[in-house]
């Protein structure tokens, strides 16, 4: 179903970055309560820079559902088929991967366990991935600026952690975000924020289709802001984004995954990780 939304330019400084929220707050959704704590929430609009955008909003509060990383080290699988594996409810994919052989590009930890200890020697330091996701046991989240693989270790109140980025927004402020072809060309974007450690989102902008434009990071980070995130941050996008919901259409798929370079439900892509809500 296909809404217009609002023509609106709004001015947002924050410290040195300056960005235009551009007609967010004008977007009609459709809404849909998946159970207690889940909210669904999908527009097919277009703002008022002309581009036609499809997102996909999972609204969470963790005082009635959990979150948790899921990861396979060996074999890249569909965000779809790792979730319907783990009984999720829904799912979004997560962080960066080797497309070829598989297993994290990042550092990252599950059920406390430091799955892949060589990480950081098999992957530079990237500017772009210098933020980090990280859950405790008590189901709690965190969108943190990036700190050292010792310092991760040890924090053992953290069960899952996964280093991504960039940084979106940080403390209620736009991040300055580095001038890198990731972060200024429109494309398909996935990405979490967090209200507080108990309420979160998980957002997919389809994109590379004329039905669905995609963002740059800066507009993805305006969005976020919008939606009145203390802290976001950026996850693996391009033909990677994809959201799932047990039980709906297209074997769950709700978003346009753009793998298969049409606008439709098929064109998922095996990721290594997933972020699951159960």
């Amino acid at each position: 179903m296909s809404f217009a939304c609002a023509i609106l330019v709004l001015i947002i400084t924050s410290g040195a970055c300056e960005s235009q929220v551009k007609g967010f707050n004008k977007i009609k959704w459709n809404n849909e309560k998946i159970a207690p704590g889940l909210i669904w929430k999908s527009s097919h609009c277009v703002l008022n820079d002309s581009v036609p955008q499809n997102i996909n909003i999972l609204m969470v509060n963790l005082k009635k559902r959990k979150i948790r990383l899921v990861y396979n080290p060996l074999k890249n699988i569909q965000t779809s088929i790792q979730a319907r594996d783990t009984e999720a409810m829904a799912a979004v994919n997560a962080g960066f991967f080797n497309v070829k052989n598989g297993g994290s590009a990042t550092y990252i930890k599950i059920a406390g366990r430091i799955v892949d200890s060589d990480t950081a020697k098999k992957w530079p330091q990237n500017t772009n991935l210098n933020g980090a996701i990280m859950i405790r046991s008590s189901n709690e989240i965190y969108i943190v600026k990036t700190m050292p693989n010792a310092w991760f270790d040890s924090h053992q109140e953290y069960e899952d952690i996964l280093v991504t980025g960039p940084l979106l927004v940080d403390g209620n402020t736009l991040s300055s975000l580095p001038q890198t072809s990731l972060v200024t060309n429109k494309h398909p974007r996935t990405a979490i924020g967090s209200r507080n450690s108990r309420k979160i989102i998980l957002i997919t902008v389809d994109g590379r289709a004329t039905e669905a434009g995609g963002m740059t990071l800066n507009e993805l980070a305006d969005f976020m802001l919008s939606l009145r995130c203390r802290d976001a941050i950026n996850l693996d996008g391009g033909g990677s984004t994809t959201m799932w919901i047990s039980g709906k259409p297209f074997n769950g798929v709700v978003n346009m995954p753009s793998d298969n370079k049409k606008f439709d439900h098929e064109g998922e892509r095996a990721v290594s990780n997933i972020l699951i809500i159960k």
